[in-house]
């Protein structure tokens, strides 16, 4: 298997905003959600973003304050946190400004449960003029929609969807070393859901299958019988029952 970054609907959509928050006119909002449920690839299109926008990535958890935010954003960008949070955003402000680097915050479903952190992230976007993009689960979009002052200022809504058919295809082809056949896919990507971690899981068993049987092309009538594309049955069984 190959490792590399495909770039399927999502990561086609996820690329648009933040071209479109980088290239925005002066003086409009510049902040950006990407939504979604688990598995579907956020965080790995988010990386690769902001690797590719030499952007601030930083990761949010159920413990963090204003100050452990804070110091997060300043051990990324290089700098020392002040003993003063105000001090510490007028560092921030002033070195993303200078600099126009992008923010991203995974895991933001932590950050939107509380205001100060919420406004945090407000002041630094308006102060910095700078892109500053939250990533989430689905549902993250519903609870901002109580906060006017931050719903406002989000001009990019990307939610990440399930992977189609098409995405399906194209992952075997840039990620595969053998050759999947269409009927062998199609099967994959219905029992993943179109999940996006668990269709590479999936593509991952068939090319190891296929060399074992010394196969460059593997489609169903070659598959053998009685093989899960995916995991055992009780498992997937399970996994039904939660979706």
């Amino acid at each position: 298997m190959r490792s590399k970054i495909v770039p399927i609907s999502n990561v086609s959509r996820l690329s648009e905003a933040g071209k479109a928050l980088l290239t925005r006119a002066a003086g409009l909002p510049g902040m950006g959600l990407v939504y979604g449920d688990s598995g579907l690839g956020k965080s790995t299109g988010i990386a690769w973003l902001a690797t590719r926008q030499n952007g601030i990535y930083v990761r949010a958890m159920a413990t963090s304050t204003p100050s452990s935010l804070l110091e997060s954003i300043c051990r990324e960008i290089g700098i020392s946190a002040r003993n003063s949070n105000v001090r510490t955003v007028e560092d921030i402000v002033r070195s993303l400004a200078l600099s126009n680097r992008p923010l991203f915050i995974d895991e933001a479903d932590y950050l939107v449960e509380r205001k100060q952190l919420v406004e945090t992230l407000r002041d630094i976007h308006d102060l910095a003029s700078v892109p500053v993009v939250l990533i989430g689960m689905k549902g993250i979009e519903r609870k901002i929609t109580t906060y006017p002052q931050l719903f406002n200022r989000i001009a990019q809504w990307v939610e990440f969807a399930p992977c189609t058919i098409e995405d399906t295809r194209m992952l075997a082809k840039e990620l595969c070393e053998v050759e999947v056949r269409d009927d062998l896919l199609k099967q994959l990507q219905q029992q993943s859901g179109g999940i996006v971690r668990l269709v590479v899981i999936g593509l991952n068993r068939i090319e190891q299958i296929a060399r074992s049987r010394s196969l460059n092309k593997v489609g169903i009538a070659e598959w053998p019988q009685g093989t899960e594309l995916l995991m055992s049955v009780g498992p997937r069984k399970l996994l039904k029952s939660v979706a």
